[in-house]
């Protein structure tokens, strides 16, 4: 593993088939280690913000570069089972034999596949407005946009390729600008949250840093998320915790119910009136909550959807 000199703690290292993998890390430089899990489109930086919040808590964060976002390199034959593959050597180039896991967003099936193929080496587990499994579940509340984004779209890689480098295009030029155009669809919550200058400037941050070398990443995504997952949800034994509010227009709530059903014993915490944003400002909820169910030890048990609060 190499570790950069610019000024973030980046490091960059090789996989066995000599793909490239970078991230960095936040938190607690003693804590407990968290694989973190950037949205679509994203990058190791969304979880910058989370420094503060993960030192208070006591974990360190491995924030990872996904396939083809920022310092990582694309798959050949990408699926959920494989980055769960990548996920072990990677886990292993860190020197990590125990972990959690923390997926937002579009990061939240890639968790899932890592916590299904590392078994008894994950903690916990914790997604965050996470997409679930839309194409396993015909019968889903979509909205025409969410049909399309999730399907029509999703399954023509030249149109994702042309959407994201419209993005990215104008995200260069006009960073505020960008936003507002890819929220124009959210809940007035997250739009509120787009118009706060720290946020925004995260949020900026890291779309630019996972754009930089392309769009493979969203194309990758999003004919991934177009897709049945080739990962059973049923097979994690950690301790799981899923957050969506009811306000979410950017994944379907619905799925993200039904993944929660599908995962054993979890936690179902349904937000009243919060949008796809929520955790941006409560980091420090669910970093605590993972450091202590990490720290508690122990398999999650078997038999059906845990409870659900609000």
């Amino acid at each position: 593993m190499d570790r950069a000199s610019d000024d973030e703690p980046l490091f960059r290292l090789r996989l066995p088939d000599g793909r490239r993998v970078g991230g960095t890390t936040f938190g607690d430089p003693e804590g407990f280690p968290v694989l973190a899990l950037h949205g679509t489109p994203g990058s190791r930086l969304m979880f910058r913000m989370a420094d503060e919040a993960a030192r208070a808590t006591g974990v360190r964060l491995y924030s990872l570069d996904r396939w083809g976002y920022g310092h990582s390199d694309a798959h050949p034959a990408p699926s959920l089972s494989a980055y769960a593959d990548d996920a072990r050597s990677i886990a292993d180039a860190l020197g990590l034999d125990r972990m959690a896991l923390l997926g937002v967003s579009g990061g939240g099936p890639f968790a899932v596949a890592v916590a299904a193929g590392l078994g008894d080496r994950i903690a916990a587990v914790a997604l965050v407005s996470p997409l679930g499994p839309v194409a396993a579940e015909p019968d889903l509340a979509l909205s025409r946009f969410q049909a399309l984004a999730f399907g029509t779209l999703a399954r023509r890689p030249w149109a994702v390729r042309l959407v994201f480098r419209g993005f990215r295009s104008v995200l260069e030029r006009n960073g505020p600008l960008a936003l507002r155009i890819a929220s124009a669809r959210a809940a007035a919550v997250d739009r509120r949250v787009v118009c706060r200058p720290y946020e925004r400037g995260s949020m900026v941050d890291a779309f630019r840093a996972g754009l930089a070398p392309g769009v493979e990443g969203p194309v990758i995504d999003m004919a991934l998320f177009s897709q049945p997952w080739d990962v059973d949800p049923g097979c994690l034994t950690a301790p799981s915790r899923l957050w969506i509010g009811d306000a979410d227009r950017h994944v379907p709530v619905s799925a993200a119910r039904g993944l929660a059903r599908r995962i054993p014993s979890c936690d179902l915490v349904a937000i009243a009136d919060a949008g796809h944003y929520w955790v941006m400002s409560h980091m420090p909820d669910v970093l605590g909550w993972i450091g202590t169910a990490a720290r508690a030890g122990g398999a999650g048990s078997s038999g059906g959807g845990g409870p659900e609060t609000t």
